[in-house]
């Protein structure tokens, strides 16, 4: 990806050479046809751009150049390169943020030393072969830091497995540990399930309806003898 983009930063935009951007032939005088890979979407497009303007901006600036020239096969090869980069760099971030940082930053040392030497390719200059060994010499050291991180992690983890086996070793032990929490591990299901069914809910007293007597008062028909 840095070879093309520093080549594509190098030339000028102008006639095309004779046949350029013609399908190749096999042996035969046939026309080859070559399997093309699915081109980015628009969010992976914005993702790298966005990554590659944030740690190393020179880079993001040819591969932009690439698209102004429309050289579309090498800035989609670009861009699909700095994509799996982000899809692998970025979710360290959430569990790890000390190893995402140093996964950026040995991704950073790496692009500048591969752009250094691709344009050396193109045009070479003895004067950044100082800062070229000054950049893989910070590289080396940041790798061997992540190695020696590597190192730590992989020795916890394997005495948690050397204790795990250690524990392991009178199976008869073992095996009434594992009875006993099993055992332990249904009581307290049983016990949240009762616990669950017997909870009931008090009922408030009902008081006594009030009851209206009527009372009918007959009177006396004055108009009857």
């Amino acid at each position: 990806m840095i070879v093309v983009a520093a080549n594509g930063w190098a030339q000028v935009p102008g006639k095309s050479d004779s046949g350029a951007g013609s399908q190749p032939k096999s042996k035969n005088g046939r026309k080859t046809v070559s399997k093309q890979r699915p081109r980015p979407n628009k969010r992976q497009v914005k993702q790298a751009l966005a990554f590659a303007r944030t740690h190393h901006s020179e880079l993001a600036s040819l591969i932009e150049r690439l698209k102004a020239v429309r050289d579309r096969s090498a800035y989609d090869k670009a861009i699909a390169e700095l994509s799996r980069t982000v899809q692998r760099i970025e979710p360290v971030k959430v569990t790890n943020p000390k190893r995402h940082a140093m996964l950026v930053e040995l991704w950073k040392l790496e692009s500048q030393a591969r752009l250094m030497v691709a344009r050396s390719m193109v045009k070479p200059d003895p004067k950044n072969d100082a800062s070229l060994r000054e950049i893989l010499r910070e590289r080396a050291e940041l790798r061997r830091i992540m190695l020696q991180a590597d190192i730590k992690r992989s020795r916890a983890r394997v005495e948690r497995f050397q204790s795990q086996l250690k524990a392991l070793e009178n199976l008869d032990k073992a095996t009434d540990r594992e009875l006993q929490r099993l055992r332990r591990s249904a009581r307290m299901t049983v016990t949240r399930k009762l616990g669950r069914g017997g909870k009931t809910t008090a009922k408030q007293p009902v008081k006594p309806r009030k009851t209206t007597v009527k009372t009918t008062v007959k009177t006396k028909d004055k108009s009857k003898p």
